[in-house]
């Protein structure tokens, strides 16, 4: 069996422990590139024989998995719900930074941890600029709001209100020159998958890059339901005996963002797109929820996707009706 190394990380520092099966050895080093050379280099001498293993902690562990990966280690990043569970079903009652590594790292000698596979320089790139944009929308409305209610007070300042307009006027400018970079990195780099994408009848320009940005071609799923699992759109009923009967939901596990972004190009979805709206009103028929009957496009709408850009396949929106007619 393999050596263990797992790690809890901080925005300054990295506890490690590295498990045999048998003991833990704990480790506490700075979470920069530096520090994570040099403990590379001098404590792990048979890189073929070490695993790593760690929390996805937002931004926080990027560096420290990409700078192991790069120097041929295996690692694997693993969902910090799996830990918490697994810390549970051992009834662990401590929590501090070195006994969560500990815990990691157990994990890592005792379940199976699919390994770490970065996404290219292009694809981050296309991720950062949209969460520039959410960020400067999000600002842009805030400061918008406030020019509203500010407007409604006779005695306003004449020079707040211009402040607040010169703030929006260059968010805009700002935005639209994200969305240009945008553009131009996956017309350059990702042109044939952005055709295929556009082609989607409802799918537009942001949904696109989206997909894009966060998927690829799919490499890192090997269903549909995985990647509705992602988002969060994949059903979570509540049901135990014969006496809870819960109501049916959605899990929201997963990608808050991207579903945002899906449940605004459903509107779009359950109006033009032919099998997409086949489903909307065969739901609503029945009686379902506006937002029920959203979902089930939302659902509709990423497998078509999934499966245009996965197997390499051309949309064709009377799919589904020429496979039963051949």
């Amino acid at each position: 069996m393999e050596l263990v190394i797992g790690i809890d990380v901080s925005k300054k520092k990295l506890d490690l422990s590295v498990y045999d099966g048998t003991k833990h050895q704990a480790f506490c080093i700075q979470n920069s590139k530096k520090g994570i050379i040099s403990f590379l280099k001098s404590y792990v001498s048979r890189m073929e024989e070490c695993l790593f293993v760690m929390e996805a902690t937002g931004v926080y562990h990027l560096n420290l998995v990409t700078i192991i990966y790069d120097m041929g280690f295996k690692v694997g990043v693993v969902n910090p719900l799996r830990i918490k569970r697994f810390a549970q079903m051992k009834m662990i009652r401590v929590k501090t930074d070195s006994a969560d590594a500990r815990i990691i790292a157990e994990y890592g000698f005792e379940q199976p941890v699919s390994p770490f596979n970065p996404r290219s320089k292009e694809r981050q790139k296309i991720i950062n600029l949209l969460k520039g944009i959410e960020a400067h929308s999000k600002t842009k409305d805030a400061y918008y709001n406030r020019l509203k209610a500010l407007l409604q007070d006779p005695g306003y300042e004449k020079t707040v209100v211009i402040s607040y307009r010169k703030i929006i006027r260059s968010l805009n400018r700002e935005i639209k020159k994200f969305e240009q970079d945008l553009k131009k990195l996956v017309l350059t780099h990702y042109p044939e998958t952005y055709a295929q994408l556009m082609k989607i009848d409802s799918v537009g320009f942001k949904t696109a890059v989206i997909i894009i940005g966060y998927f690829g071609r799919f490499e890192d799923f090997e269903n549909s339901k995985q990647v509705a699992s992602f988002i969060g759109i994949n059903p979570s009923p509540k049901e135990s005996g014969s006496s809870v009967r819960g109501r049916g939901r959605i899990s929201k596990k997963g990608n808050t963002y991207i579903r945002k972004q899906l449940f605004m190009t459903s509107l779009s979805a359950m109006q033009h797109n032919k099998t997409c709206k086949e489903i909307y009103d065969r739901l609503k028929s029945k009686g379902k929820e506006h937002k029920v009957c959203r979902v089930a496009v939302m659902n509709k709408l990423v497998k078509q996707i999934f499966a245009i850009l996965k197997y390499d396949r051309a949309y064709d929106p009377n799919y589904c009706r020429n496979i039963l007619l051949n």
